[in-house]
């Protein structure tokens, strides 16, 4: 949902759902929903997307568990994209409005995503995609989370119909330590089915590959992602989209 380029690879009216499972290290679920519609050659999209977590336990002054006392928190996200592409160059604008509660605390956020790509020759494409720029509002100073990814990406036909594609791109989020070189393997049969192999470089992550699938069905596509990251462990995407 967050990916603003998206759009400009769908020539139809459809709607998508996605559902990411937790492990029970982080004990959340999050749902989203996105709409996506032509108007000539701009591609608009509507969604929404929420964050629950499980029922936490509450503490008292002392940082002590206090028995009997839990409270609840989550997040609840909206947005509307536009997107195009002009001959090789795509490019790509959301505004999302988020708002996230812990009990009785609230923080509301006006946030903006954005992205450019170019493809190079034919099989070549290089992009970048920022995140989360934007204003916060809370009781306290917030900055949010803004995020940089940009990388390249090279496909090449193989035998029997198969193709594949391998992509490379530097990713940077202000709140962590340093940035991250995430590596991507795609393998594609025509358009009907694609695994997906993924793996992020860093100092903080040994063990995080992540691996899916996608099988289109011509009227929907259905897919499937497992993460394993030292911050979330393991977990699990399930998504489907309709197309009409």
């Amino acid at each position: 949902m967050r990916n603003p380029l998206a759009p400009v690879s769908v020539n139809s009216l459809s709607l998508s759902f996605s559902k990411s499972e937790f492990s029970e290290y982080i004990g959340a679920s999050r749902v989203s929903m996105l709409a996506h519609s032509m108007f000539g050659s701009w591609h608009l999209t509507a969604g929404m997307e929420s964050l629950t977590f499980d029922e936490m336990e509450g503490y008292n002054d002392d940082g002590l568990t206090a028995e009997g006392s839990s409270f609840a928190a989550g997040t609840i996200a909206t947005q509307l994209g536009i997107a195009r592409t002009f001959n090789s160059l795509s490019a790509g604008l959301t505004l999302r409005y988020a708002n996230q509660n812990i009990e009785d605390y609230n923080e509301n956020g006006i946030l903006l995503d954005g992205g450019v790509k170019y493809d190079l020759l034919k099989y070549f494409s290089f992009g970048a995609i920022f995140s989360n720029f934007g204003w916060i509002k809370a009781n306290k100073k917030e900055v949010a989370p803004l995020s940089v990814q940009a990388g390249i990406t090279g496909t090449c036909p193989l035998i029997l119909g198969f193709t594949s594609a391998f992509s490379a791109d530097l990713y940077r989020r202000n709140d962590f330590g340093e940035p991250e070189l995430r590596s991507g393997l795609e393998i594609m049969y025509k358009e009907l089915f694609s695994m997906r192999f993924g793996y992020p470089i860093s100092s903080e992550e040994t063990n995080a590959l992540s691996a899916g699938f996608a099988i289109n069905l011509g009227f929907a596509d259905i897919e499937y992602a497992y993460q394993n990251r030292t911050a979330l462990k393991a977990n699990h995407i399930f998504g489907i989209g309709l197309y009409f």
